[in-house]
């Protein structure tokens, strides 16, 4: 991986990648789908590098690629100056405050929880309590993957092999892959709302989220065309407003599809992953172990099928952050003249939620100020919200964070404005071929 970048000259002594030409290539070798830190080649990545958490060898590697120093302005003008300099000023104000430091007692109640969650599953499982058995097993899940969420952004340890190590030993209770899973989420923080860069948009024939998911196009992620021009993809995505509810049951195989994939296909990060497969594997046998502790089918298939449609409200929450803002077409970075800050803010909303309830949102209640600060702790997301209001307000930007309800009439209302599309589309083709006919 090649980096050509500058070293800013400001007093605060931040990395600042500039012309960034990065190529598209793994760890093998191998020509890959693109990489995360190659989407904001050919701009200045000074926010996108400082939003992620490096190791300080990072920031001296970045001296041996030194092309020049920044004299002064930046690529995306004045607004994206402004933006740049209140985006740092306030992660100086929550520096002071304590912000960024992680409680790890905050994770040491999680870790018990967990396990009381978990040894409860079994005594319901041990009584032939199917139903509530299934549900906290959901719980568990849900709970654990929040973890997982904070693993892969590198915030429980100091390390990352150390997270990653951690990541593994969740993917063996999860039965999804964290490291699939860092691989995916990197790249959708980097560019949100993407149609052809962000995966955490791209589920034809399922879903699409703009019109221009109509004209097929390539994915940079899967290094694949997402196929529209077919009946199935055309009559899913007409009715995706009433299907999106029922489809977050069965989400949980999507978990299963895509970290096979992930395992399974060589031009993907394997510095881990023997492990990985080995923690994977590890989840089914435990897994279909404890649903044969049950003495009849119907118990065991009553148990599968709720653990696995409860576990929805993971998928349901994530959806919620993104789905009902704009999607843009090509590199998001661009599209808002290289400002970091309002390339997040346009994708992104929040949910707003009471303080006892934090604990269930793990953290994605508060996306806005996750997706400007990834390395903030999840406990400390509440408290920075006071900081980044005023700073969305100075640079009038607008902050937005409807309840749950309302979060999901919004991404119900626009899947159903692109699922009108679709409708008069296929109205449209049908009327030009049946006028050929003619």
């Amino acid at each position: 991986m090649h980096i050509q970048g500058a070293l800013s000259s400001s007093n605060m002594s931040q990395v600042n990648i500039s012309r960034a030409n990065f190529r598209k290539e793994s760890y093998s070798g191998e020509v890959a789908g693109v990489s995360p830190c190659s989407l904001p080649a050919g701009t200045d990545a000074s926010e996108a590098f400082r939003a992620f958490k490096h190791p300080p060898s990072a920031y001296m590697e970045m001296k041996n690629h030194c092309i020049g120093v920044m004299e002064s302005g930046r690529e995306g003008g004045q607004q994206a100056s402004a933006s740049a300099q209140q985006l740092i000023l306030t992660r100086n104000s929550m520096e002071k405050a304590g912000l960024f430091k992680v409680d790890l007692w905050n994770y040491v109640f999680l870790a018990a929880g967990l396990g009381v969650a978990f040894a409860a599953v079994l005594m319901c499982v041990a009584a032939r309590w199917v139903v509530p058995g299934a549900l906290l097993l959901a719980l568990f899940w849900q709970q654990l993957a929040l973890v997982g969420h904070d693993v892969g952004h590198n915030q429980l340890f100091p390390t990352r092999s150390q997270n990653s190590i951690m990541g593994i030993f969740i993917t063996l209770f999860l039965g999804a892959g964290v490291q699939w899973w860092k691989y995916n989420h990197n790249t959708h923080h980097v560019t949100p709302n993407s149609d052809e860069h962000d995966p955490d948009i791209q589920h034809l024939p399922f879903f699409a989220l703009s019109s221009r998911f109509f004209q097929g196009l390539h994915s940079s992620f899967y290094r694949a065309t997402m196929v529209y021009d077919n009946a199935l993809t055309k009559a899913l995505i007409s009715i995706q407003h009433y299907t999106f509810l029922p489809m977050m049951l069965v989400a949980r195989f999507g978990f299963y599809a895509m970290t096979s994939f992930h395992l399974l296909a060589r031009d993907r990060p394997s510095l881990y992953k023997p492990f990985e497969v080995a923690a994977f594997l590890g989840f089914f046998a435990w897994f279909f172990a404890l649903c044969f502790c049950l003495p009849t089918w119907w118990e065991r298939a009553l148990f599968f099928a709720i653990s696995h449609a409860a576990f929805g409200i993971i998928n349901l929450q994530t959806t919620l952050n993104h789905w009902g803002r704009p999607v843009d077409a090509g590199s998001t970075l661009e599209k808002h003249d290289n400002d970091w800050t309002r390339t997040q803010m346009m994708a992104t909303n929040n949910v707003s939620c009471p303080v006892w309830m934090d604990w269930f949102h793990g953290g994605l209640q508060y996306q806005i100020e996750h997706h400007l600060y990834p390395d903030l702790p999840r406990h400390q997301l509440r408290a920075a919200s006071s900081y980044v209001r005023p700073m969305c307000a100075k640079l009038g930007i607008r902050y937005h964070a409807p309840e749950f309800l309302q979060a999901i009439r919004e991404v119900l209302g626009a899947l159903k404005v692109v699922a009108l599309q679709s409708r008069s589309l296929t109205k449209a083709e049908a009327e030009v071929t049946a006028g050929k006919a003619e």
